[in-house]
């Protein structure tokens, strides 16, 4: 508990802290040169990789499914000098073996304080895989190395199963690097996130003629601006690439959950009760959350009981759709809190406006953003992180806080509760249910 607490004095001390040691602004300016937008973007990532050194956005707990979370320990690139055809990596944190094309860039080097390489002239689609024929390449994605196929495929098989060199040579497209290419072998195990900052590799990405970009603005600004939306991706993204590492490297426990997606598709389409619960939930959730702008009161606590006593109708009544709700606000709640963490403790946005920006963001279920701010709640209102291994198979997120604050369950009816909140923002209500269903329905064609 002193551990935490001193973490969580020193975050809000790093608030004004600048970072003197390295030249982020001139390692930015070398890498993009013609761009002062893209600069300022890329030297708030070192910023954000800077503070991780001290700063684990996970509050120094082990976490759900990752051993510690620090960009300064990831593998990553950055796409410069993009062409027509081509464009250029530029490695950081490159520890494994240096093969033929990968050189040693000494301005960069000097700057960064360790070794930077650079990787020039690949051809795009060779490192792509996004779009619709996972040809184009966005403003994130990773590459794996030539024998994690094989490794997850292995962990828990027979030890005489042979795995098919079809199998582990798939392509996300045909012109991707092989297996056998020297940045895949080098890889070999590990993973290197890929990371650009700019607006115009975005459009291109995604498909979004010339036309129709400004359309995108007001999204990007729903979202806290476009260098929010981007860099908050990319640390959420990061947070994933580390949790495969560190599950292809047999560091955590499988949660072996197992919802039917399928019966949780079904569920919510058949029963309005479970959907007014579902609703119920996130205003709750959310309404909590934006108590944390001031200080505890007896309207935060009246939400806490009426919380416990919703939470415990769902987990009865619709057990399956339960296990996705905390299930999801572990998985990708605790990477987009991760994320969330690392855009405040640097100053890019303050506590307020990041809990504004997870309640209205337009592009995530509410698993997301009731699980980013859970974290928050933990770390900002009651100074812990008490994750450890085997807790991520008996309770979930809300259910610790309730727990550590021994919350009590609420007098009022289920009825009364639901009432309250399901007569008011029934569009907003809908538009929450029809984001589920839409991820579920994917994640099952998947």
């Amino acid at each position: 508990m002193f551990k935490s607490l001193l973490v969580t004095i020193v975050f809000l001390l790093a608030s004004g802290f600048t970072y003197a040691a390295t030249d982020f602004k001139k390692i930015s300016s070398v890498m993009y040169p013609d761009s002062q937008e893209d600069q300022e973007f890329v030297q708030k990532f070192f910023e954000i990789s800077e503070a991780h050194k001290t700063l684990d956005p996970l509050l120094e707990g082990k976490g759900p499914s990752i051993k510690e979370f620090s960009i300064d320990k990831i593998r990553y690139a950055f796409i410069v000098n993009v062409s027509d055809e081509t464009a250029d990596l530029v490695f950081f944190n490159w520890d494994l073996s240096v093969f033929d094309g990968l050189n040693l860039n000494t301005e960069l080097s000097d700057l960064y304080g360790s070794s930077v390489y650079t990787l020039k002239r690949l051809n795009k689609k060779s490192i792509a895989s996004q779009g619709e024929d996972r040809s184009q390449l966005t403003n994130f994605s990773y590459m794996i190395g030539a024998n994690t196929f094989k490794k997850q495929i292995l962990k828990n098989s027979p030890p005489n199963l042979v795995v098919s060199d079809q199998m582990l040579d798939w392509k996300p497209n045909p012109d991707y690097l092989d297996r056998n290419s020297p940045l895949r072998a080098a890889l070999d195990l590990n993973s290197l996130a890929m990371l650009s900052p700019s607006k115009k590799l975005f459009f291109e990405g995604f498909g979004i003629p010339a036309e129709y970009q400004s359309l995108m603005e007001p999204r990007f600004a729903k979202s806290g601006g476009f260098q929010n939306m981007i860099m908050g991706m990319m640390v959420h993204e990061m947070f994933h690439v580390k949790e495969g590492q560190d599950k292809v490297n047999d560091l955590v426990i499988d949660r072996s959950i197992n919802e039917d997606r399928k019966e949780i598709i079904s569920q919510i389409n058949s029963s309005a009760d479970l959907r007014q619960l579902l609703a119920t939930y996130v205003k709750i959730v959310f309404s909590i959350a934006s108590t944390m702008k001031s200080k505890p009161s007896d309207t935060e606590s009246q939400l806490l009981s009426e919380l416990r006593l919703i939470i415990d109708v769902i987990k009865t009544k619709y057990p399956e759709t339960w296990k996705f709700v905390w299930n999801y606000e572990y998985t990708e709640g605790f990477a987009e809190y991760a994320s969330a963490y690392s855009m405040v403790q640097v100053g890019i946005t303050t506590l307020d406006q990041k809990i504004d920006l997870e309640i209205a963001d337009p592009a995530n279920n509410f698993a997301y953003r009731s699980g980013a701010l859970g974290g928050l709640f933990l770390s900002q209102r009651l100074m812990v992180m008490p994750f450890q291994k085997d807790e991520d198979h008996k309770e979930s997120l809300w259910e610790i806080v309730l727990r550590l604050k021994s919350v009590k369950e609420s007098d009022k009816s289920v009825e009364e509760i639901t009432q309250k909140y399901g007569l008011s923002d029934v569009i907003d209500q809908e538009d929450e249910i029809k984001r589920v269903i839409e991820y579920l329905v994917s994640t099952v064609n998947e």
